[in-house]
């Protein structure tokens, strides 16, 4: 029953047509598509429909490419082929038969073909710029430059016609951004709608430029506030720009104030960025665990959400922990800086003790996390001692109890193994060689004292501890 519904409902529109052919041509083909798009597969309501179409206009080239474009968007190629030709015996003068042709060629990705219609389209309607527009773009992915030659035919067609923001378009529409950059800056912002805004922000966003995004962004936001694309864009360029009160603001307009959005893992990732940027970590904890809940491929926002347990006011430790052991045991691929982090967490715990034993407790698992570091990768044993020397000396300073003597005589012994040092290797081994010296000092064990202040001589000539040392009897 509803197929002919449609049917007869077509057919009725068409015959009111033909009583009243002076009606606009324009809305008789839209009301033809409506039919043909909406009965698309039922051959019989398509074809009823089209035959009272053509009987109306068959001189009509115009008429005749509109019926054979809306089989286009039926995806009906062989109809829309019959009335493209139609179109072109009706009126072999008129443009719009070729154009049509062009279509489906390009439909086709047969550029080249395509290009050539359309060509044909400029010859015979030299004054309508759509067959330029549609030659330079399935042509500008042979030669772009002779795309946009043929573009720039229109400025002497019509001065007044926005040439560069099509040009710009065009290398758009092909992902050639920095050409639709380029072309998009010679345009100025008001004479542009907001897609075009929207492409010129996202050519330059897309490219790293977010402060050439920014303008864009914004003043099509400013015009078309309730636009979520340019409120997204201008919402990104601020966070990237670390404009994060301005950005918070936009991000605010995208989640609240926005037509048709639909929110995507990137705004929620952008908006925990600006939150933790502006220093409203409890928020932006929020934002990234939401993202993380939308992807749980994406590792990196564990990172981020245990480095804003870390830095918020009150600073939750354990939960930074909680997720920072969640982010290495998910990245596979294990790095020093897995390490440090975790080390820093509790360096950074120890300082906030309000109690030796607390501060002695953080520590001690700092030393654990190097510990570990040093039997994970043997390539950074040195640096996991070193660290491990200076959190032992942090747990008691006194040299004379020598707490981190073991892991100076380790780290000072893996040094001296090294035929390339270089003068940062030096210098901790020089602190090092410092230790070792005053903790035997102190200890009335001289021989190694003077041992280890030649040691540190050699490497430190002017260091007053190595000369007060040789310099006892």
């Amino acid at each position: 029953m509803k197929t002919l519904k449609y049917f007869f409902a077509g057919a009725l529109m068409l015959s009111i047509s033909a009583q009243s052919m002076a009606q606009d041509v324009k809305s008789q083909i839209a009301a033809v598509s409506k039919v043909i798009v909406e009965n698309q597969g039922n051959l019989k309501a398509q074809q009823a429909a089209a035959k009272d179409f053509v009987k109306l206009y068959k001189k009509n080239p115009e008429a005749l490419a509109g019926l054979g474009r809306a089989f286009l968007d039926a995806k009906d190629q062989a109809s829309a082929l019959k009335y493209a030709e139609m179109a072109v015996k009706a009126g072999k003068n008129n443009a719009a038969g070729y154009l049509l042709k062009g279509d489906i060629a390009a439909m086709n990705d047969d550029g080249g073909e395509a290009a050539m219609w359309y060509q044909t389209a400029t010859q015979l309607d030299p004054k309508n710029p759509t067959g330029y527009i549609k030659y330079a773009r399935v042509y500008q992915k042979v030669d772009a430059a002779g795309a946009e030659e043929m573009l720039r035919k229109l400025t002497s067609i019509d001065p007044s016609y926005p040439v560069d923001a099509e040009i710009a378009h065009m290398y758009y529409a092909n992902n050639k951004f920095s050409k639709a950059l380029e072309n998009y800056q010679r345009v100025a912002l008001d004479k542009m709608d907001d897609s075009k805004l929207t492409e010129f922000a996202l050519s330059a966003y897309f490219l790293g430029k977010s402060q050439e995004s920014l303008v864009p962004a914004e003043f099509g936001a400013k015009r078309h506030p309730r636009s979520a694309g340019l409120n997204r864009l201008a919402f990104y360029d601020n966070t990237d720009l670390k404009n994060f009160d301005k950005a918070l603001e936009y991000a605010d307009a995208l989640f609240n104030r926005s037509d048709s959005a639909k929110f995507t893992q990137r705004d929620y990732l952008y908006y925990g960025h600006a939150l933790k940027g502006a220093g409203q970590y409890e928020q932006a904890i929020e934002m990234f665990k939401k993202t993380y809940e939308m992807d749980e491929t994406q590792n990196d926002v564990l990172k981020l959400i245990s480095d804003s347990y870390l830095e918020k006011e009150n600073a939750d430790h354990d939960q930074a922990v909680t997720y920072l052991k969640q982010y290495i045991e998910k990245s596979g691929d294990v790095k020093a800086s897995h390490f440090t982090s975790m080390a820093k967490i509790y360096r950074d715990l120890a300082e906030s003790a309000t109690t030796d034993a607390e501060k002695e407790a953080a520590l001690m698992k700092a030393d654990k996390v190097y510990a570990d570091m040093a039997a994970a990768m043997p390539t950074n044993e040195d640096f996991a001692t070193y660290q491990r020397a200076h959190l032992m000396h942090q747990i008691n300073s006194d040299v004379k109890v020598g707490k981190a003597k073991p892991f100076y005589e380790k780290y000072a012994q893996m040094m001296e193994a090294k035929t390339d040092r270089d003068s940062a290797e030096n210098t901790t081994l020089a602190e090092a060689y410092n230790y070792l010296a005053v903790y035997y000092l102190q200890n009335d064990k001289m021989a190694q004292a003077k041992d280890y202040a030649r040691k540190l001589q050699a490497i430190q000539p002017e260091n007053d501890t190595a000369r007060q040392i040789l310099e006892l009897k």
